[in-house]
């Protein structure tokens, strides 16, 4: 759109032979930044001066430009805020989908109970103490999940390795600046022996 303003602007000032390369970009930047109607009329006056038809033409132009510009624009947030709301009824159809509570018909219920009282039925086989002590709160027959307990311990070793490889660093870094600072001195020492022997 703003190219179109330009071709247009362009087309009006070639035949007045005024350079629209230099003109063109001041005028559109002096249209650009005023929103007062009767500022920017004076402003272009000062440029173009004796040609209030111009000037009329050009602001009813730059008007009607702005205008299309803004229409687009509302148009372009209409179909955004569309897409919102369309993405919004679809996500609330798929939860209203699947928060359902699944209801049970009498048969499923009777054979659901009926596989309950199966599996409640069978004997837990005995078991010697130490798998007794080795089984929590009674979860005999079954091993105990430990991933979580795997992942605190193998992040804590990542930590602690970290952590004593800082430390290493530290040292490091802490010696590599004594021996800088013990080379500092030992050259100026150098350098103070040197100049004593060439006042000699």
């Amino acid at each position: 759109m703003m190219d179109d303003f330009k071709e247009w602007l362009i087309s009006k000032l070639k035949p007045l032979e005024i350079d629209e390369s230099v003109f063109g970009e001041y005028i559109i930047g002096i249209l650009e930044d005023n929103d007062n109607e009767n500022e920017k009329v004076e402003s272009l006056e000062g440029i173009l001066p004796e040609m209030s038809e111009l000037i009329k033409e050009i602001v009813l132009k730059w008007n009607d430009f702005n205008v299309d510009v803004n229409k687009k624009t509302e148009q372009s947030d209409s179909k955004e805020i569309d897409i919102v709301k369309d993405m919004a009824d679809i996500l609330e159809k798929k939860l209203a989908t699947s928060a359902a509570v699944k209801t049970y018909t009498d048969d499923e219920k009777r054979i659901r109970e009926q596989i309950l009282q199966i599996y409640s039925q069978t004997d837990v086989p005995e078991h010697d103490e130490d798998c007794l002590d080795a089984c929590d709160d009674g979860d005999a027959g079954l091993e105990k999940n430990t991933n979580f307990l795997d992942v605190q311990l193998a992040q804590k070793a990542r930590r602690e390795a970290a952590k004593a490889e800082s430390l290493k660093k530290k040292e490091k870094d802490k010696e590599d600046r004594e021996k800088q600072k013990q080379l500092r001195e030992q050259k100026k020492e150098k350098r103070k022996t040197v100049k004593q022997e060439r006042r000699k």
